[in-house]
């Protein structure tokens, strides 16, 4: 083997890996000499072309050149021998069966070892689908601004629509478009009646007025476009109305030819959910078959034009509504107050305005901040706006400042707004002046307390008269039959002192329990937590029960009346457990919360109805229940015959604030 040999088998190898390039190409590659004698075809050439490699190759290549072009190939060769690359350049060729294509040719020298050019590589695209993908991109473009010319000559109208206030600017401006839009000479726009039958011209353009007003209202079965129509629900086109059959002989054929009329059409006007609502009808002054495209916009302005229509009449039918429910509002006898979804006050009746002594063009939201109470408006706030979160109902009781200065107690009361469809609108409420209420009630609670008071003297006595003035006067008889008859023995001596010495005590222990009762020196030196505790262990020795204590949390430095309040509804709720409940058992617990501290006994004893309780005597609810309420406080009674009993009262961790009229 020759030193040659390697570069002889590398250069074998490259040309082998270009032939399979060559021939494995979706573009058809042709080589070519100086003269134009094709010198290589491969596969993909042969179907492009149709000629297969042993037809091509030894051929000229202007057997593929249209003869018109063949100028083209001259100058390619000229280029070509200058050394010129030629890149994608379009042009036509022609198959075997005489089929012109349009091909992309990218055009490059061939050099032999020594570099001199001998010939040229040619590779031809078929650009056909691409030049008709280019065609058809063209013709949409063309097509997408006439769109988009249309779009906007709708959108300036439909602003124009939407901008009109009143119904007669409406139709006018509904005409005008109509009109713009299918290029007519005049137009008409019709409601349907309330008959649901017949058609009532709103507005119209280009007719005589005679036939304005022969057409006023138009009935199903005349001989009018709009009539049909309405009669079959879809839109009538009359190209001609002398050709026109359900015309012939007709009064409203009449009419179009004193308007100078030849060529109709009418669209029918629905609402959303397809309710008739009226009709849409262009005119024009000569013979005309309006195509479906030229409806593609008129459509839409007919469907804008129904909900604008349909619009205009919902808001005169509220605007009816709200002119009745003002006259309503403003002459009730009760505040009424609404809001809006922005949580702003934006409506007092004239009983509200009159109440505050504010005219009505007085701003609400200042209003509102000048008339409640300054003590109350942070809390009246944040009662309303958590309601209002929640889309809940709230009442509430606070004081508002009448004309005259005076603050008066009323309940406010809200609920939340809706729409037909659901969508919140706002809150409406009323409010009330309850002052003369809050006056009776706190009457009614100065004489329950004094009332309870009445009972808890009446018992201390009961319970001196009847038991200890009865074991003291009982131990005097026994010192007076002791003095007449002294024992016979120191024994028995000692005996009897020791009983009347153990009587004594009990009274003292009695008188001291009763003493407590009244008032607990303990509640003030240890604090409730620990009072609370002596007690239940002293009440429990006392009456032979078991009582189960759970004190957790509670504050050291509690108000003392919060204190005594607490005690005492724990001595009152142990006391119905011994009294009225038969358990032998009860359960304490006293804890406390952020702002709150509570107290709950618990029994499983027989029950009682909770309402006949308060309105009968001996269970010291009413006596509870009023303790809570002077500190601001509350009582709930949970019991059922034969299932047991639990008292539960919530007081808060600070004295609420004193009341400035009197009323609590």
């Amino acid at each position: 083997m020759t030193e040659d040999a390697p570069d002889v088998l590398a250069d074998e190898e490259v040309r082998l890996r270009y032939a399979a390039i060559v021939e494995s190409s979706d573009d058809a590659i042709i080589a070519k000499t100086l003269d134009g004698v094709i010198s290589a075809w491969n596969a993909a050439a042969e179907r492009m072309f149709g000629y297969t490699e042993h037809e091509a190759i030894g051929q000229p290549i202007t057997m593929i050149i249209p003869p018109d072009l063949h100028e083209e190939e001259y100058e390619i060769l000229r280029r070509l021998r200058a050394g010129e690359r030629i890149d994608h350049y379009e042009t036509v060729r022609v198959t075997s069966a005489g089929e012109r294509i349009d091909v992309s040719l990218t055009i490059s020298p061939l050099r032999d070892h020594g570099g001199r050019i001998v010939g040229c590589s040619k590779t031809a695209r078929d650009i056909r689908k691409a030049k008709q993908a280019a065609a058809a991109l063209r013709q949409s473009e063309r097509q997408l601004t006439r769109e988009v010319a249309g779009a906007k000559t709708l959108q300036s109208i439909s602003t124009r629509l939407i901008s009109e206030a009143t119904p007669e600017s409406l139709y006018t401006q509904v005409l005008g478009a109509a009109v713009e839009l299918m290029a007519s000479d005049a137009a008409s726009v019709q409601m349907l009646a309330a008959d649901q039958t017949s058609l009532k011209l709103l507005a119209w353009s280009g007719f005589h007025p005679d036939s304005a007003l022969f057409w006023q209202r138009v009935e199903v079965g005349t001989g009018s476009t709009c009539s049909k129509a309405l009669s079959d629900n879809e839109r009538v086109v009359v190209a001609d109305i002398e050709a026109c059959e359900f015309m012939a002989g007709t009064q409203d054929q009449q009419e179009y030819r004193r308007s100078g009329i030849r060529a109709v059409q009418s669209t029918p006007l629905r609402s959303r959910t397809g309710r008739p609502l009226g009709m849409l009808s262009t005119h024009w002054r000569t013979p005309h078959a309006p195509a479906e495209d030229d409806f593609r916009f008129f459509d839409v302005l007919a469907r804008q034009a129904a909900d604008l229509i349909e619009r205009t009449l919902a808001e005169e039918a509220l605007r009816e509504s709200e002119e009745r429910f003002r006259l309503i509002a403003n002459t009730a006898p009760v505040m009424i107050w609404m809001s809006s979804t922005d949580n702003e006050v934006t409506y007092l009746n004239q009983t509200w305005l009159d109440y505050a002594g504010r005219p009505p063009d007085a701003a609400v939201e200042e209003l509102r901040a000048t008339v409640l109470h300054p003590d109350e408006a942070e809390r009246c706030r944040e009662v309303y706006e958590t309601a209002f979160e929640q889309r809940a109902p709230f009442q509430l009781e606070h004081r508002l400042r009448r004309h005259n200065g005076e603050y008066r107690w009323v309940v406010t009361a809200g609920v939340p707004r809706y729409n037909a469809n659901g969508s919140f609108v706002g809150y409406i409420g009323t409010s009330l002046d309850i002052t003369e209420r809050k006056l009776a009630e706190a009457a009614l609670t100065s004489q329950k307390l004094i009332e309870a008071h009445e009972a808890e003297k009446t018992r201390i006595a009961r319970e001196l008269h009847d038991d200890i003035s009865q074991r003291i006067a009982l131990l005097g008889m026994h010192l007076v039959i002791l003095k007449r008859k002294l024992p016979a023995s120191a024994t028995d001596l000692e005996q009897e002192i020791g009983e009347m010495d153990r009587q004594i005590g009990d009274l003292a222990s009695d008188i001291q329990g009763l003493s407590h009762g009244l008032h607990s020196p303990k509640l003030e030196l240890i604090g409730l937590k620990a009072a609370v505790a002596r007690f239940c262990e002293e009440f429990s020795n006392r009456h032979d029960v078991t009582i189960d204590v759970q004190l957790e949390n509670v504050p050291e430095a509690l108000p003392p009346e919060i204190s005594l309040c607490l005690y005492r509804v724990s001595q009152e709720a142990l006391q119905n457990v011994v009294k009225h409940s038969g358990s032998r058992r009860a359960h304490l617990s006293l804890n406390s919360h952020i702002h709150t501290i509570n107290l709950t006994v618990t029994d499983s004893g027989t029950g009682f109805d909770p309402h006949e309780a308060v309105r009968g005597q001996g269970l010291g609810l009413t006596s509870m229940e009023e303790r809570l309420k002077v500190v601001g406080g509350q009582l709930f009674i949970h019991s059922h015959r034969g299932r047991g009993t639990t008292v539960h009262a919530v007081a808060p961790l600070f004295l609420p604030a004193k009341s400035t009229n009197g009323v609590v």
